[in-house]
C-alpha cells in the first residue's frame, strides 16, 4: 500500500518526475520491466553525496537480481567479468562492474534514487538517478535513468 501511495504521489505532483517503469536486461538478453510500484517495494538505501544532498532509492544490486545477476558467494569466477550499463532517457550511459554493486565486494553503494532530500526527483533528474556512494565526482551519476543491462567482458 505504501508503494502504491508513493507511486500515486509521483504521478499527481506537478513539476516532479512522473513514476516510470525501469527496464533491466540480463546476460541472456531477456528483459524485465519493473513498474514504479515494484521499484518502490525493493530494498532501499540512502546515499549522502559530498554536496550534502541525500538521495534515496532501490539498491541497484536488487534490481539486477530480477534478471538473475549473481550476488554474494555466487559472484565469482566468470561472473566477475560482468558489468552493468545504466542508460538515461537522453542516451547517456555509465558503466559499473557487477562487483561494485555488491556489498560483499564494495564498501560503496549504488542506488537508483527516486528521491532527494525526501522529495521526488525533478523531471530533469528522474525517473531514477544512478548514485554511486564513494565516487569523488558525479560523472557516473546517470540522470533520467531508465534501464540497466548486464554484459560480460570477453
Amino acid at each position: 500500500m505504501k508503494s502504491l501511495l508513493a507511486a500515486l504521489m509521483l504521478l499527481l505532483t506537478p513539476g516532479l518526475a512522473a513514476a516510470q517503469d525501469f527496464t533491466v536486461v540480463g546476460l541472456d538478453g531477456k528483459s524485465k520491466t519493473l513498474t514504479a510500484a515494484q521499484m518502490a517495494d525493493m530494498p532501499r538505501e540512502s546515499v549522502k553525496l559530498g554536496g550534502g544532498k541525500t538521495y534515496e532509492g532501490p539498491v541497484l544490486a536488487y534490481v539486477l537480481r530480477e534478471v538473475g545477476a549473481p550476488a554474494g558467494a555466487k559472484l565469482h569466477g566468470p561472473a566477475m567479468r560482468t558489468y552493468v550499463v545504466v542508460r538515461a532517457k537522453d542516451g547517456f550511459a555509465a558503466v559499473l562492474s557487477l562487483a561494485e554493486t555488491d556489498k560483499a565486494f564494495s564498501n560503496g553503494l549504488a542506488i537508483l534514487a527516486d528521491k532527494v532530500g525526501g522529495q521526488p526527483l525533478s523531471d530533469r533528474d528522474g525517473p531514477y538517478r544512478l548514485v554511486v556512494d564513494g565516487d569523488l565526482k558525479g560523472s557516473r551519476s546517470v540522470w533520467g535513468a531508465v534501464s540497466a543491462e548486464l554484459k560480460a567482458a570477453q
